[in-house]
């Protein structure tokens, strides 16, 4: 268990910086019509990659017993939906072009269909890997392709500047990421057979891609209203500030998921342990992440222009009305623990249409205020939907209401503490003209040790926090 944490934090902290630096570098070397040009096109296909993953690889992870029959079905099944959802989202492509009114979309939209095969190749390998625990693994595999695709993207777009660039870094991200599964999981698919044998797993799976399709919705609605009404440009806006605080969140959730769940799904017969474990792996999940949301809140308006250059001044509104929603996303994130650990796929997917029904609600509301009001609609509605989601995972399991409150809370109020800290020592040194870089540092600094402070006053916190340091810093927490 210390094992896999520790692999999530490092995967957790590459992916991190790899997508801070392809914020921050393609940014300086692209447009915002680059970037709302591709943003206009990316909808498309994460919609193509719900339906060629079908929830399978969760399936794989989570069956207790699995042979060599049912896992060549599976591999089967993803890697055929791959390829037939490549050659419809090919077909399509001049429908996207005449819907934004851009022919360029449909030359990148065909494009963009090569990371479904790349992608529909390795789902099983990379779930193969989880089930067996290599988190180590993983952690390599992963990490390598983010810096690939990084370092490509930057040396396409600095020759060619062009939005081509970032899918440039996609594909080289995706090859080094299957031909790594492949020769890791030293595992090879049977012929194709019947799929019979792996019926309830694809049901499993259907309930992860009902939850997925949803997700789906509620993550892509408000780039394509904001397309449509106000342009690539204020899309391009919209997505730098998404780019810089949502999805590298969203990114760094991923390997958690993948630690958590084999975990939690071997110990559901043991619910004292199966606890244990969730309140273990939620202090360095948080700990890492939630400080560092706190501080780029806190510090928003430097940390935009410092970053993205002061051409992208537009983005810090948006940015701030985001931030609501990126630091509850975060402490949100343990929920989808819970639900597929203890295979309540059907639970999932009916929050999950409720969700994205909420959040398209709230950015038609936020719509004619432009990208900074659909922002500020979203992070209302995540504020209301909070309440419910915890009420409906801690109603059955072996993770009750109180539970939750008494892993979320300390971590939450931490976030909390160094959000207002953070702040305020922002105000004071800019007041007083300190250099920008000094500034962040300085509250970078303040924002974890302010959140570490807060989290350690709880009694729950400071017994997870004895097992991950040394014993004599333990006895001082005492």
């Amino acid at each position: 268990m210390r094992k896999g944490a520790l692999a999530g934090i490092v995967t957790q902290i590459v992916r991190v910086a790899t997508q801070a630096g392809s914020v921050v570098v393609l940014s300086r070397l692209l447009t915002p019509m680059d970037f709302g040009t591709y943003a206009m096109a990316s909808p498309v296909l994460a919609f193509a990659v719900l339906f060629q993953d079908m929830g399978l690889g969760y399936a794989t992870v989570q069956k207790e017993v699995l042979t060599q029959k049912e896992l060549s079905s599976l591999f089967w099944v993803n890697l055929s939906v791959g390829a037939l959802l490549a050659l419809t989202q090919v077909a399509l492509s001049p429908l996207v072009g005449m819907f934004y009114g851009d022919p360029n979309l449909v030359a990148l939209t065909s494009a963009m269909s090569a990371t479904l095969l790349l992608s529909g190749a390795d789902v099983q390998h990379l779930s193969l890997l989880t089930r067996q625990m290599r988190f180590w693994t993983l952690a390599t595999l992963e990490s390598a392709a983010a810096i690939t695709g990084l370092l490509t993207s930057i040396v396409v777009a600095y020759y060619y500047h062009s939005y081509w660039a970032i899918l440039a870094g996609s594909l080289a991200s995706g090859v080094v990421l299957a031909s790594g599964a492949w020769l890791s999981s030293g595992w090879l698919p049977s012929k194709p057979g019947s799929v019979v044998s792996a019926r309830d797993m694809l049901h499993f799976g259907l309930g992860v891609t009902g939850f997925n399709f949803a997700e789906f919705l509620s993550r892509n609605a408000d780039s394509v209203l904001i397309g449509k009404v106000w342009g690539a440009t204020s899309l391009g806006a919209y997505n730098r500030a998404y780019r810089l605080l949502l999805f590298p969140l969203q990114q760094v959730t991923n390997p958690m998921i993948r630690i958590m769940l084999p975990t939690l799904s071997s110990l559901l017969k043991e619910p004292e342990r199966y606890l244990s474990s969730f309140r273990h792996a939620v202090l360095p999940a948080f700990l890492v992440v939630l400080p560092g949301v706190a501080f780029m809140i806190g510090t928003a308006d430097t940390l935009v222009t410092t970053l993205l250059g002061p051409r992208w001044k537009e983005v810090t509104p948006i940015f701030i009305g985001l931030s609501v929603a990126g630091l509850l996303q975060t402490t949100n994130s343990p929920a989808n623990w819970l639900f597929l650990s203890q295979g309540r796929t059907k639970e999932y997917m009916r929050w999950g249409f409720f969700s994205a029904s909420a959040s398209i609600l709230a950015f038609v509301c936020g719509l004619p205020f432009g990208p900074v009001g659909v922002a500020t609609a979203y992070s209302v509605s995540e504020c209301l939907r909070t309440p419910i989601l915890w009420w409906l995972v801690g109603r059955r399991g072996p993770v009750g209401h109180r539970d939750v409150m008494k892993v979320i809370a300390p971590h939450f109020a931490g976030a909390i503490a160094s959000v207002a800290a953070t702040y305020f020592l922002h105000s004071w040194l800019v007041a007083r003209f300190v250099h920008d870089l000094w500034d962040l540092a300085a509250c970078f600094c303040l924002s974890y040790a302010v959140s570490f402070v807060i989290i350690a006053l709880f009694p729950v916190s400071r017994r997870e926090i004895r097992r991950y340091v040394p014993r004599f810093a333990g006895r001082q927490l005492r």
